[in-house]
């Protein structure tokens, strides 16, 4: 009987979660032209910034309710606000607040100004040129960072400045800041305090330099429309036109980056790309926009997605039309783009919202990695005079307290720590089980790894040891063939592209098989230990 009644408590809470889960229109006040002809001639909400208790949206529309808007409006105290625009050309791609200025870049004009085209600024009273000559081609979009003004896009100057796709404004200065040789500059992010630009064909840049910029590792080609922090778990999302990242991970339109490695998100979404602006953190799970239908993993979704971490799902029915912006408001993800319906055939012309209820701990996602070099992972150290130091990280920055605990699996050696991020000297060999606590407010998630000490100083490559792998990459299992001579203690280990031990497999013949059941398309690690030290290393490819 008690497992009967678990089991109606267990399906109501499912249900009421899920049916929790809503469309709803903005307040009955949707964003429309003055010819109201859609679905032919929908109106477009391309960006939405929140700034205090201010929502602020642009793009190519009329009306917010029965205010006149022109291609920009705020939302707030339930009412719209026009910014004293009564006429705009073209489209609004991106706004910002900074220094008691609302900036407002893209592809537009208001007012048939057009020394104000492509970049201008409201000071409160009137908008503004960015200086006497203005932007010579159009924005994209803003980012502040140590204070400084960011802005990219496809100009080659602003007031005079020349500066290729990429500009820096402060104190009233635009400043040169290097040249990224791409014409078009589409997102700019900061992960880690350094400058990120997503470009159109040439993948990702950082900022290395006041003018100097470098690719961003694994990313050198694709389109890059959007990118948005995970910042309780420090998770780098990007989105756009991509099949592949760092060559070989497959993962269409959409991938992440956890300061170590690229992650594909089971392999992503088909049919479309994500649109910039169209990405957002909202309940600790990822929200994608864009024009695509489906996922690679064949879920229908009709243009926006959410990541949990683990798996895509749907909202509801999706949206009628593409999806272009995505921004968290008063506890509730705001859609904007060019739809007119979302749901279950609800009318929600350009701008809708999406609730979800409170997912409890989901949001906390540890991760560990043991490095020597920051972003290089590795699971294996050598003792050197007797002793190595190892680091550790953990990526919850913002949590109250870790507890790491290196227990040996031969021996009574352990140790502990309480710092997000250790450096713990070992002095003896031996499989080392590692584990980090990490507590935030009520939730406690845990994160696992397995790490080796061994004997030498460096890694040993035995010229006598012949191995071969094939075929490779394979879509089946490996086949490893191996001429050990004299060397009869031998083991392969095998590591996912975060590092992870997945398995062990003894090598006592001449071919020895890796199995892949389970296994995810990606890249993987093989590594031959023979007489407890690691002598070869091969990249295996699984398709």
């Amino acid at each position: 009987m008690k497992k009967t009644i678990i089991l109606i408590i267990t399906i109501f809470i499912f249900f009421s979660v899920v049916n929790a889960q809503t469309w709803h229109t903005f307040n009955e006040d949707s964003i429309y032209f003055t010819t109201n002809s859609c679905p032919t001639h929908c109106p477009l909400v391309e960006t939405i910034y929140i700034h205090n208790d201010s929502l602020y949206i642009g793009g190519a529309f009329n009306y917010g309710g029965e205010i006149p808007l022109e291609c920009f409006g705020q939302y707030t105290n339930n009412l719209w606000n026009s910014f004293g625009i009564s006429f705009c050309i073209g489209h609004v791609e991106t706004i910002i607040h900074y220094k008691n200025k609302l900036f407002a870049g893209g592809t537009w004009y208001p007012n048939w100004m057009s020394e104000l085209e492509f970049l201008s600024y409201w000071d409160g009273l009137t908008w503004n040129s960015p200086g006497e000559i203005g932007a010579a081609g159009s924005v994209s979009n803003f980012k502040i960072h140590n204070d400084t003004l960011f802005t990219c896009g496809a100009f080659t100057s602003i007031n005079g400045v020349n500066g290729m796709s990429v500009m820096a404004h402060y104190n009233n200065d635009w400043i040169n800041i290097g040249s990224l040789n791409v014409a078009n500059a589409n997102v700019l992010e900061v992960y880690n305090g350094d400058m990120l630009c997503g470009t159109r064909y040439l993948g990702i840049y950082k900022r290395t330099g006041s003018t100097s910029w470098e690719h961003f590792p694994g990313l050198t080609s694709g389109i890059i429309n959007d990118m948005v922090i995970d910042t309780t778990n420090n998770l780098l999302y990007i989105g756009g036109v991509f099949h592949y990242v760092n060559e070989d991970i497959y993962s269409r339109n959409v991938s992440m980056w956890d300061g170590f490695n690229w992650h594909s998100l089971d392999s992503g979404v088909l049919q479309g790309d994500i649109i910039k602006d169209a990405m957002e953190i909202y309940r600790g799970d990822l929200y994608i926009g864009g024009i695509f239908d489906s996922t690679a993993s064949g879920l229908e979704v009709n243009h926006i997605a959410r990541w949990d971490g683990y798996n895509w799902h749907n909202l509801g029915n999706g949206c009628g039309g593409a999806v272009e912006a995505l921004a968290v408001f008063q506890d509730t993800l705001i859609v904007g783009g060019g739809f007119h319906e979302v749901g279950d055939s609800q009318r929600a012309l350009a701008i809708a919202k999406w609730h979800i209820p409170d997912t409890g701990c989901n949001y906390l996602r540890p991760i560990l990695y043991a490095y020597e070099e920051f972003g290089t992972a590795k699971d294996t150290f050598l003792l050197s005079n007797g002793e190595v130091e190892a680091n550790f990280y953990n990526n919850n920055a913002y949590a109250d307290s870790w507890e790491w605990n290196f227990t040996s699996t031969s021996s009574a050696t352990s140790y502990t720590s309480t710092l997000q991020n250790p450096v713990i000297t070992f002095t003896e060999s031996g499989e080392f089980n590692v584990q980090v606590t990490v507590t935030d407010g009520e939730c406690v998630k845990t994160a696992n790894r397995t790490i080796y000490i061994e004997e030498g100083s460096g890694i040993v490559d035995c010229e006598t040891i012949d191995m071969q792998i094939f075929p490779n990459p394979s879509n089946n299992n490996f086949t490893v063939k191996l001429a050990l001579n004299n060397h009869t203690d031998s083991e392969l280990r095998i590591l996912d592209s975060n590092g992870k031990l997945i398995s062990k497999i003894q090598v006592s013949n001449e071919t020895t098989i890796i199995p892949t059941k389970g296994w995810k398309p990606g890249t993987y690690i093989c590594n031959l230990f023979v007489d407890g030290k690691l002598v070869k290393v091969e990249k295996l490819i699984y398709e």
